[in-house]
């Protein structure tokens, strides 16, 4: 189990985007949850099938992708430690 297998294209806001990568050749390409929404099949598709399902849109490749999911662009490191 992890985060892929417990959201739901549905449990999440339209404006958020996810980035696409692929396993093959590198190529990075984003995608919106309103973009895949209007889909009506995906709707309520886990983002599991949904990693599975997409492939890689860069010429002639059409690799696997890994998916993530953007954070209004934000990125912070590992805040944490021992006592």
């Amino acid at each position: 189990m992890n985060w892929k297998t417990d959201l739901q294209l549905c449990d999440l806001e339209p404006h958020e985007r996810f980035e696409l990568t692929c396993l093959a050749c590198g190529h990075v390409h984003y995608r919106t949850v309103s973009e895949l929404r209007q889909h009506s099949e995906l709707t309520f598709a886990w983002l599991d099938e949904i990693e599975r399902d997409e492939c890689c849109h860069a010429r002639g490749c059409h690799g696997r992708v890994r998916l993530a999911l953007c954070h209004n662009n934000l990125n912070s490191g590992f805040i944490g430690g021992l006592a």
